[in-house]
């Protein structure tokens, strides 16, 4: 073991292919900490140390290693922990839960039934394409289909210009421009849908009361969650002002026969927007009842249900989840498989779940993902990255979207 500037470097020859967990033993946990892991120089994920958990010992989901040298880089992002040790363990190959592609509502559409078979019938076989759009128009898409050649499967938009108060104080050109390019997105998924896409919505809801700017951000509101889940408060009225006038867009989609993958209050455990800054109790509730409103009152029966927050704290309960999912940036624009981060997250359901890379900012490596049996189920990268040469040279977008293990547009249409 190496140890130097925040990094720790583990070198291993191994005769074979195997199985490993990374072994991090410590005196003990000061304070919130967390580590990015690099095997061959590739990201694999991220280590959490957490100070209210009172251990010593740090094992890690197994990870498939190729026989010859190998060496991990175990670096420092955020906190402090004294590392006393840090070693490879062979393990067992890791067997997947047994995935439930069973949706949580009852009440689930035909064309929701017939995507999670779908999704059942392609597990580990391949992944589908996806691309952000927060613009109506999908110039993201159109840049991907005149480099590769190829379409994305999936189609991602945002609701943020549907939320009730857009018009908050202060708004910079930023937000304007933002709100006014997304505005047609209900329109863009229907089209999009009758071409035969799969179509994903996730929602940057505009603080209902008290907002400024991009209100959806923390920093931009002073709205109490807290005070909302108070049935009758005048901002628990606001709030759900605002659920049910996202449910009314929602309804066009479902009167279309359109399933929709539905990534409400996503990123809550990362505190920078309102729904997750008071904890995960008030998100979980939060969740659950717009859950409760979209499904029992508002017979929303077109939605799959992702859950985008995973920390274990936050996770709402099997029975309103129906896949769970990460949004990943790898530093440095790395394109490793991401297999910690997977099992991660695999691990937090207590039914097993179908996992999805819901944002990423580099195309991930597709070899690697299917060396490495990391069953993600798509990936989804986020607006503006694929034409960032920080993040995605040509080449890699080029080599992702024609990788025989990619399923885009036109293998969905002949598989289907």
């Amino acid at each position: 073991m190496v140890n130097e500037n925040n990094k720790i470097a583990i070198e291993k020859y191994l005769s074979e292919i195997g199985f490993y967990s990374i072994l991090l033993e410590f005196d003990n946990v000061k304070e919130y900490a967390v580590f990015v892991v690099y095997v061959n120089e590739k990201y694999y994920g991220k280590i959490v140390l957490n100070e209210k958990e009172d251990i010593r010992i740090k094992k890690t989901p197994a990870i498939k290693l190729d026989g010859g040298e190998n060496c991990i880089v175990i670096e420092k992002i955020y906190g402090y922990v004294n590392i006393e040790c840090a070693n490879l363990l062979k393990v067992d190959r890791p067997i997947d839960k047994s995935i439930s592609f069973q949706l949580s509502n009852v009440n689930s559409s035909n064309e929701c039934k017939e995507l999670m078979g779908f999704f059942k019938k392609i597990k580990g076989k391949g992944i589908l394409t996806g691309q952000h759009c927060n613009k109506s128009t999908a110039p993201d898409v159109e840049y991907v289909k005149r480099l590769t050649g190829k379409i994305p499967a999936i189609i991602g938009f945002d609701l943020l210009s549907y939320s009730l108060h857009v018009g908050t104080n202060d708004s910079t050109w930023e937000c304007i421009d933002e709100i006014a390019n997304n505005r047609g997105s209900i329109e863009g998924a229907i089209e999009w849908s009758r071409k035969g896409a799969i179509i994903t919505f996730c929602w940057h809801w505009f603080s209902p009361m008290y907002g400024e700017d991009k209100s959806f951000y923390t920093s931009n509101t002073k709205f109490d969650l807290k005070e909302a889940l108070i049935q009758d408060s005048k901002e628990y009225i606001e709030m759900i002002k605002d659920l049910d006038a996202i449910a009314k867009k929602l309804k066009v989609l479902r009167d279309n026969n359109i399933p929709v993958l539905w990534r409400p209050l996503h990123e809550a455990d990362g505190n920078w927007f309102w729904w997750g800054a008071q904890g995960p109790e008030s998100y979980i509730r939060l969740y659950r009842l717009m859950y409760d409103r979209y499904v029992n009152y508002h017979n929303l029966n077109n939605l799959i249900w992702i859950w985008n927050a995973p920390d274990r704290q936050y996770y709402p309960g099997d029975d309103v989840v129906d896949i769970a999912s990460i949004d990943i940036y790898t530093p440095n624009g790395n394109d490793g498989p991401m297999s910690l981060d997977y099992q991660s997250v695999n691990e937090i359901p207590s039914k097993g779940k179908p996992i999805a890379l819901a944002e990423n900012g580099t195309v991930p490596n597709l070899d690697l993902i299917e060396q490495s049996k990391t069953n993600w189920l798509w990936f989804m990268t986020w607006n503006g990255f694929l034409a960032d040469q920080k993040w995605n040279t040509k080449e890699k977008i080029i080599d992702a979207f024609n990788h025989p293990y990619a399923i885009n547009l036109d293998n969905l249409l002949d598989i289907k």
